[in-house]
Parts: C-alpha cells; sequence; structure tokens
C-alpha cells in the first residue's frame, strides 16, 4: 500500500493537469477512494500556484518579522542602556561630598526680629537645613544644617557664589543651629539665635553632643533584592525544563539583579545612606532602566536562537 501511494503521488501533478490515459486516471481515482493520506495530497496539489508559493514562503515571512523586531528591539536596547550610562554617570558624579565643619564653613547674621541669615563658604554648592521643635518641649527650636559639594559642582559649576538661607520659626521663638557632619562625628552647635533677647545670637551653647548616623534602609533593600534573587534562581533550576515557565522566571528574576548593579553604581558596596530620598530614588530610576535593557536583551537572545531554527 505504501508503495501504491507513493506511485499515487508522483502521479497527482500530472492528473491535476489531465496529462495520463484514461486507465492511469481510473487507477489514481480509485485509489483516492480508499487512502485519505492521498485524498489530501490532491486537495494540496489542486490549489492555486500563488497559493501554494504563499504556503511555501511562510517560513521567510516568519524570518522577515522576527529580523525586524530584533532590529527594533536592538535599537530600543542601545537608546535605554545610553540613557542608563548618562543617569548612571550623573548620579555618581553628583553624589554629595558632605564637609565637615570649620570655622567660617557657615556664619549666623541676625535679621532683627525677623530670623537668623545662613551664609555659607563659597566651596558648598548645595546645603539642607530642617527646622524642628526641641524634643523635650520648651518654646525653643532646633535648626540642623547639611552643606556639601560633588563632582559634578566642582567640574561644571559657573563660577562661585555664597549661598544663604533665612531661618525662621513660629512666634519668634528661640533657635539653636546645629551643624551635621554626616560622617560619623558628633553634631556642632554653632549659636543660639534669641529675639527676645539684647544679644540675638548667642555662640556659648549648652549642649548635649550628639551624632547624627547613617540610614540603614538601603542595606535591607539590598538584601531583599539578593534573597529574591536567589529564590528565582531556585526555581529556575527547577523549572528549566519546562521552557515556557522558564523564560517567565528568567525575565522575573532580571529586576533583582538590576537593583543589585543600581544599587552599586549609586551607593558602591555601601549599605548605608546619610540621603536615603535621594539615593534610593536614584537606584530605583536606574534598576528600572537596567531591567528595561536586560529584558530587551533577553528577548532578542531567544529572538536569534529562533531565527537561527528557522534558517536550518
Amino acid at each position: 500500500m505504501r508503495s501504491e501511494c507513493n506511485i499515487i503521488r508522483d502521479l497527482l501533478p500530472l492528473y491535476v493537469e489531465n496529462m495520463i490515459s484514461s486507465d492511469t486516471s481510473d487507477f489514481v481515482e480509485e485509489h483516492l477512494k480508499s487512502c485519505e493520506a492521498c485524498r489530501k495530497e490532491y486537495e494540496r496539489t489542486k490549489e492555486p500556484q500563488s497559493a501554494r508559493k504563499i504556503s511555501d514562503a511562510t517560513p521567510l515571512l516568519k524570518l522577515s518579522r522576527k529580523m525586524k523586531v530584533k532590529k527594533i528591539q536592538t535599537i530600543a536596547l542601545t537608546a535605554i542602556l545610553m540613557i542608563a550610562l548618562f543617569v548612571s554617570a550623573f548620579a555618581v558624579l553628583d553624589a554629595p561630598i558632605y564637609s565637615p565643619y570649620s570655622e567660617g564653613l557657615v556664619t549666623l547674621e541676625q535679621l532683627g526680629d525677623k530670623g537668623m541669615l545662613l551664609t555659607f563658604d563659597e566651596e558648598v554648592t548645595d546645603f539642607d537645613y530642617t527646622v524642628y521643635e526641641a524634643p523635650d518641649g520648651g518654646n525653643l527650636y532646633y535648626c540642623d544644617i547639611q552643606a556639601w559639594t560633588s563632582l559634578w559642582d566642582k567640574w561644571f559649576s559657573q563660577g562661585k557664589r555664597k549661598l544663604s538661607a533665612t531661618i525662621t520659626t513660629r512666634n519668634a521663638a528661640p533657635i539653636i543651629a546645629v551643624y551635621v557632619p554626616n560622617d560619623g562625628s558628633e553634631n556642632v552647635c554653632i549659636a543660639k539665635y534669641d529675639p527676645n533677647a539684647d544679644n540675638r545670637i548667642d555662640k556659648n551653647v549648652e549642649y548635649k553632643n550628639t551624632t547624627t548616623l547613617p540610614r540603614l534602609s538601603l542595606g535591607y533593600y539590598l538584601i531583599l533584592a539578593a534573597a529574591a534573587l536567589a529564590a528565582l534562581g531556585i526555581v529556575w533550576f527547577l523549572t528549566r525544563k519546562k521552557a515556557e515557565l522558564r523564560i517567565w522566571v528568567e525575565r522575573i528574576a532580571l529586576y533583582p539583579a538590576a537593583y543589585i548593579i543600581s544599587h552599586c553604581i549609586v551607593s558602591g558596596i555601601n549599605w548605608t545612606s546619610y540621603s536615603l530620598p535621594r539615593d534610593f530614588s536614584l537606584i530605583v530610576f536606574i534598576s528600572i532602566l537596567l531591567y528595561s535593557g536586560l529584558l530587551l536583551t533577553h528577548n532578542i537572545w531567544y529572538l536569534k536562537r529562533e531565527i537561527k531554527e528557522i534558517n536550518h
């Protein structure tokens, strides 16, 4: 029967074109009545030539589409990596270099009963201050002051200028100005401003020495990302033979990997931070860029494998 099918399939193109004798035609028709496989081959042979060409070209069309997708994803990957590189370089160059306290780093001047004026040395390119009520109560406020520069400001700042700020409180209450060096050393009491005193700025103030410690949150987030990456690695190992599930595990695992890389870019190997909001927001932003890039790289890798299979 198999030999007869081979003969019939060799005759089908001639049969379709009515180029065989009547006896041979009867033989073909009789076989087609009892052989479903040959009937399907007959139906395919009857298709117009253009339809067969389209069917034969399907792998080439599929290959062309995948090549276009790969090209677009490669362009997107290049753009994302360039943006990530620029943002990462800016994060490193703009990292605060906190200034240790020294005489003249920040000076205080009274503005009558309107408050006091902080003026910083020219080396300071940025600063911050926080005014809050005394923890032990009373009509007294504290003002924590920080000052810093950065490599970006040192290299690209247009000329040096003195920065200043006016500090006021409600009800004209006294303010104790405290400089926070953010280097593990003790905070420094600069002066006390009392709008109700004759000598409104007093530098001889009793102050209990305190030290501002860095925030530890970045370390916790880093440990969480590393634990998630390790757990997903175990899941990947257990599901490595299930292609579709394995690919999704790989895609998810790329984010904790991107977060760890981003943390190293912004904070290096440090687990602590004196500027947590700034560092954490940069880490998240860069990690999203890196994740997008890694995801595109992952997709391009599998596209290359599919294209290679189609070519073979």
